[in-house]
């Protein structure tokens, strides 16, 4: 009986199976998105119509060969022809009062069907439309590299990393909250945390930035300066090499037998770039370039690598390398309480510029 009182609903008020079509007076478009783009063919106002079904969520398939149209919701299948006025509607033939039309390679169904099969037939509310996104920079997150049983890079003059960003990174933090930001530390002591734990931390706490704090080393005992990185393939042969030697905290882990160590291997990446990269490399350039120029330190410039420690940041990330603990004037500097402060004024610094440039142009995207 339900489904005898639907198609009556449907051949009454809808279709010319009766004679009798559906008017504007009776049925009037409403006032959502989906109807803001039209199109007329003739005199007759038509939407997309795999963006009618997008847009209520409805299941469709499309058989380019015989050009039907499925679609369905919950018990309800209803199953259009293009270039038609044939539908079946749970088994059953009916006729529309307008053609599905087909043209440039896209089907299309009038307003006033698309209406009715929303709001009679599948029975659809209207879909609330999106809030308009903030672009507001109010949290964040800095990662002190290594820690407890993994010291990094070590310096001629016993100088250890775990300890040099682990003062510069508290300083950073304490610089940004007088700037009325609230910033969580990954650790904020002599501790071993896994890299992927510290990227989920940062998503645990909806962080909108998460910047992890190190110090570089290399065999050359000239190399110097300052650098950043964002997740990426390699941007060179010195950043794969560098990116190796800090994935190399993964030997701490404790790889879960469940997952065979998977989640933590970084050959076996599957790097997806997302809209937070060039974010990322906005951000690392505002931190590269300011820091670079407030210290006199020589700028090595914004490169892309594989960090692990990266690899799981659902938000803008970078990775900053504040000096060779191998060169022994950079080592020295990194040593003193002065350098460290002026080294995570110029840092936090540099984050706020990139905090109000970004809120100013709603994310860059003006």
């Amino acid at each position: 009986m339900q489904f005898k009182k639907i198609t009556l609903i449907l051949l009454i008020a809808a279709f010319t199976l009766t004679g009798c079509a559906y008017h504007a007076e009776i049925i009037r478009t409403p006032n959502i998105p989906l109807y803001n783009q039209t199109v007329m063919f003739g005199n007759v106002q038509y939407i997309p119509l795999l963006r009618f079904c997008n847009y209520y969520s409805l299941d469709w398939d499309w058989d380019l060969v015989s050009q039907k149209i499925n679609i369905k919701k919950g018990p309800k299948a209803l199953t259009l022809r293009t270039n038609s006025r044939d539908a079946i509607l749970n088994g059953k033939l009916v006729t529309l009062s307008y053609p599905i039309e087909y043209k440039n390679g896209a089907a299309y169904i009038p307003t006033k069907t698309a209406t009715f099969l929303a709001e009679k037939i599948f029975e659809l509310g209207a879909v609330p439309v999106a809030a308009k996104k903030i672009y507001e920079i109010r949290r964040v997150v800095i990662d002190p590299g290594h820690g407890g049983k993994d010291p990094g890079a070590i310096g001629k003059y016993g100088t250890r990393e775990k300890d040099v960003v682990l003062d510069v990174s508290k300083r950073i933090k304490r610089d940004l909250e007088r700037q009325g930001m609230t910033v969580f530390l990954t650790r904020d002591r002599d501790v071993f945390i896994s890299l992927s734990k510290r990227s989920a931390f940062a998503k645990k706490k909806n962080a909108d930035l998460f910047i992890s704090v190190h110090a570089n080393s290399a065999r050359q005992s000239r190399a110097k300066g300052f650098e950043v990185f964002y997740l990426s393939e390699a941007t060179d042969d010195n950043a794969r090499a560098l990116a190796a030697a800090e994935n190399k905290a993964l030997k701490f882990e404790e790889i879960s037998p469940d997952d065979g160590g998977n989640s933590n291997n970084p050959t076996l990446w599957d790097l997806v770039l997302s809209e937070n990269r060039r974010q990322s490399k906005e951000l690392a350039y505002y931190i590269c370039n300011n820091t670079s120029d407030k210290l006199y330190m020589k700028k090595r410039g914004v490169k892309g690598a594989q960090f692990a420690v990266l690899k799981g940041a659902n938000m803008p990330a970078v990775l900053i390398e504040v000096g060779f603990l191998s060169n022994r004037r950079e080592e020295s500097n990194l040593k003193t309480i002065s350098f460290r402060k002026k080294l995570a004024d110029a840092i936090s610094s540099s984050i706020i510029s990139y905090k109000r440039q970004y809120e100013r142009t709603n994310g860059f995207s003006r």
